[in-house]
């Protein structure tokens, strides 16, 4: 009689354990797909350097394509006229700096646009 009661506390602390071990298993597979489910939205919500869909765009002219065309930061100067004048803003404030940021611009025949 000792040996089966033995046998039988032996299976159920396997059992418990087998358990647990599946739950933590389903848990952290869970978790995880959860979180790669959290990063892509969050990655798809982001600026970066993918071209924007440009198709269909401006209608008329049948093919729009993405292309990337250099930024110039600009700010307003000081002026007192009616009319805004704006001028090149540098990161030292010389005009001899090679940083040219680029960004994607959709085109439809001579017509550049924001996507």
């Amino acid at each position: 009689m000792g040996c089966d009661q033995n046998l039988l506390i032996h299976a159920h602390h396997k059992l418990i354990r087998s358990t647990i071990y599946l739950l933590f298993l389903l848990i952290s597979t869970s978790t995880h797909h959860s979180y790669t489910a959290a990063d892509k939205s969050i990655l798809s919500g982001q600026i970066g350097s993918r071209p924007p869909r440009c198709e269909r765009r401006c209608g008329s002219c049948g093919h729009c394509e993405a292309i990337q065309v250099p930024t110039n930061p600009q700010i307003k100067a000081g002026n007192k006229n009616s009319t805004t004048v704006y001028k090149i803003a540098y990161s030292r404030g010389e005009d001899n700096s090679n940083y040219k940021p680029m960004s994607w611009k959709c085109k439809c025949g001579n017509f550049i646009f924001n996507p």
